[in-house]
């Protein structure tokens, strides 16, 4: 029993400092998860698979949010945190748009056509949420082939970013029997 406590004692803990430690989703390690490389010119939220792999997934390059403290070396130490806590969370299987306090936002939904349940971070006024969402990925720039499944106006944008973070585990198909008992 006091294995189990302490077990659960340090997943809260652990699970606290995601949140509340930016820091903490920073530095590369050998497990999967996402940081913030400040190792080039441009600070970039990368994420690292199973494999070891790392990829980066947003370069941060706008000074717009500088004058309030938001220098791009903090977003993206920021913003690489909450994909962290939301990746350990299983929240993190779509990404797509929505509203917070007046202002557009890029945020996590759990299902297709979702709710918002979490931001990930906040755009510039009058900037093109749609746009915004479909260039944020530089694995999705470079696979220019990949289709989108937000191609007609009006249509609210959801990337599956579930199954690029192996989170998502395909769900085996039932064998088609001849029994249509019920049917």
């Amino acid at each position: 029993m006091k294995h189990k406590t302490n077990l659960i004692k340090f997943t809260i803990i652990s699970y606290l400092a995601t949140i509340y430690l930016p820091s903490f989703a920073q530095t590369p390690t050998a497990q999967t998860g996402f940081w913030c490389d400040t190792s080039s010119n441009i600070p970039t939220t990368v994420y690292q698979n199973r494999q070891g792999h790392r990829e980066p997934w947003i370069k941060w390059v706008s000074n717009y949010f500088s004058g309030s403290g938001y220098s791009p070396v903090e977003r993206c130490k920021i913003v690489s945190s909450r994909l962290e806590s939301y990746r350990r969370n299983k929240q993190l299987k779509y990404l797509t748009i929505g509203k917070q306090n007046n202002q557009k936002i890029i945020c996590v939904a759990s299902r297709y056509q979702g709710a918002c349940e979490g931001i990930v971070y906040t755009l510039k006024p009058g900037q093109n949420a749609i746009k915004a969402l479909n260039n944020l990925f530089t694995w999705r720039t470079q696979g220019a082939s990949e289709n989108s499944n937000y191609e007609s106006a009006g249509f609210i944008p959801y990337i599956d970013v579930g199954s690029r973070l192996e989170e998502t585990t395909p769900v085996p198909s039932i064998p088609e029997t001849n029994n249509t008992r019920g049917l």
